[in-house]
């Protein structure tokens, strides 16, 4: 695994990139519709799909580029390797997940469903929930009104990234899509 992600760390670099894009969007976004919930769930799931979209088409392009060497046996086929690629990528997301359900869980006493007591719990809770809504911007609609900031949220979250990244590397070798090309890149196909 070292050299897998010697090998693809400019993509795992990119995919967090694209998620940092992403925040700042979604962010922009949930100030403009954080007062009425249906508004903020809905521009979430547009945020997020949107990122979805974004991770499809950016690991479709490396499986795609990969094809011709698949293809001439220069290179051995791994149709994990979007997933793989998304693991490394989410390692950020992985380590929020489990300050927020180490802060949570390590909890006495709770108000609002927000952990108070011991402090050092409701810290690493408090922290986790900050750095999530710092990098993870694009979610915060699908975290408040649909989990109600359950620290599973955090974990959750993340399942879509790493199905997408799978599903469009394997696509990209295959040559196939889901989503149709771009207009100005029908000529690669």
């Amino acid at each position: 695994m070292k050299f897998f992600f010697k090998d693809n760390s400019y993509s795992i670099f990119k995919m967090f990139i694209n998620q940092i894009g992403m925040t700042i969007f979604g962010i922009a976004l949930s100030f403009a519709t954080s007062e009425n919930d249906t508004l903020f769930l809905l521009s979430s799931v547009f945020g997020a799909c949107f990122y979805m979209v974004l991770l499809y088409t950016m690991t479709w392009d490396i499986g795609y580029e990969e094809k011709i060497r698949i293809d001439a046996k220069r290179l051995k086929y791994n149709r994990f390797k979007g997933l793989y690629m998304s693991l490394y990528a989410n390692i950020p997301n992985f380590i929020i997940a489990l300050l927020a359900l180490i802060g949570f869980y390590g909890a006495s006493a709770f108000k609002n469903g927000t952990p108070i007591s011991p402090g050092w719990a409701a810290d690493v809770y408090g922290v986790g929930r900050l750095i999530a809504s710092l990098i993870e911007g694009m979610y915060s609609g699908i975290v408040y009104v649909v989990f109600n900031f359950n620290p599973w949220a955090y974990l959750v979250i993340i399942i879509p990234s790493l199905i997408t990244c799978t599903v469009a590397y394997i696509a990209g070798v295959k040559g196939f899509r889901i989503l149709p090309a771009p207009k100005n890149e029908h000529n690669r196909e």
